[in-house]
């Protein structure tokens, strides 16, 4: 009855494990070090609606010559 781990014996699967796990512990170390800190949600919602509908003024119209 073959282990969990007999595909580990081919060289090609050795490699592809050893890459595998450098690359998911290369993206933990990144994750840890940028995106640790949970990022802030400024809500602007009142002053974006008013900024969207309000009129905007007219600025004073000079007749070309």
């Amino acid at each position: 009855m073959p282990g969990p781990f007999d595909f580990l014996k081919h060289p090609l699967a050795k490699d592809i494990s050893l890459i595998l796990l450098i690359k998911l512990v290369l993206l933990m170390g990144i994750r840890s070090v940028w995106f640790d800190a949970p990022v802030e949600v400024k809500d602007d919602g009142v002053q974006a609606g008013l900024h969207l509908l309000s009129t905007p003024s007219a600025p004073s119209e000079k007749n070309p010559k």
